[in-house]
């Protein structure tokens, strides 16, 4: 199922099916949660993501995408999740799948939430809000000896790398440790780089320039109170960016 939301009109579409979008369970919790907001919601049944990449083609556009992953169609589901991303669709993207196998591809195609089958009514509803807010934005996905998490790009400080450990500083005090990297830092940190907001100062560091509180000789100083060191070669380039961004974000 893609469960959609044109602007200005929720809009949920369907793949038909025994799955969680099948029974109409979906559909009527969508059409429910729009009704106490005084709101409408057109759910639209799709047959497959070939019909959502074709919508995609004509140039419909969606406010929310609810794709459910099965044994198989998972792979086609990411591929084209992939292809909206790629295409410029900035929109709520949600998964529903029986095994947690596929999350961390879920979450490297910028999803808002993956869900688990079966859900409890409340699960849905608190993607429903989350889908609503005007501020959702990226997260990025972090394996940790607890388990995966999606960390929003909002939510970030800073990263630091070391031993083979990434550190993502959060702007609450929490520092959410990864797993020993199989990977360069580079590849971790592409997503977040990709994004205006954040910036490498230092091979062993990437800084959330939103929530920066100082430039000085040497290091950013954040709002934490961190320090985050800027080698002496890199400072005229560090110093014009921030500088740059500062500008656009007044």
């Amino acid at each position: 199922m893609i469960l959609s939301l044109p602007a200005k009109c929720k809009r949920c579409g369907t793949q038909p099916g025994k799955g969680a979008f099948g029974n109409g369970r979906v559909e009527r919790q969508c059409l429910e949660y729009y009704a106490r907001r005084a709101d409408a919601c057109i759910v639209e049944q799709l047959p497959g993501v070939d019909a959502l990449l074709a919508r995609d083609a004509e140039g419909t556009r969606y406010e929310l995408y609810l794709v459910e992953l099965t044994a198989g169609n998972a792979p086609a589901g990411l591929k084209a999740a992939d292809t909206l991303r790629r295409h410029g669709a900035r929109a709520p993207l949600a998964f529903f799948a029986h095994t947690p196998a596929h999350a961390y591809n879920a979450y490297r195609v910028d999803a808002m939430q993956y869900l688990l089958l079966p859900f409890r009514p409340e699960q849905f509803t608190a993607l429903l809000d989350r889908a609503t807010e005007p501020e959702y934005g990226p997260v990025i996905a972090v394996s940790t000896a607890a388990g995966l998490r999606a960390l929003p790009f909002a939510d970030i400080e800073y990263l630091e790398c070391t031993h083979h450990v990434v550190h993502f500083h959060l702007v609450t005090g929490e520092d959410v440790p990864s797993l020993s990297l199989r990977v360069p830092f580079a590849e971790v940190a592409k997503p977040l780089l990709a994004d205006d907001r954040f910036l490498q100062p230092h091979r062993s560091y990437v800084v959330n320039l939103a929530a920066a509180e100082q430039l000085a000789a040497g290091e950013f100083r954040m709002r934490s109170g961190a320090r985050v060191p800027i080698p002496r070669g890199k400072e005229a380039a560090v110093r014009a960016r921030f500088k740059a961004w500062m500008e656009q974000n007044p």
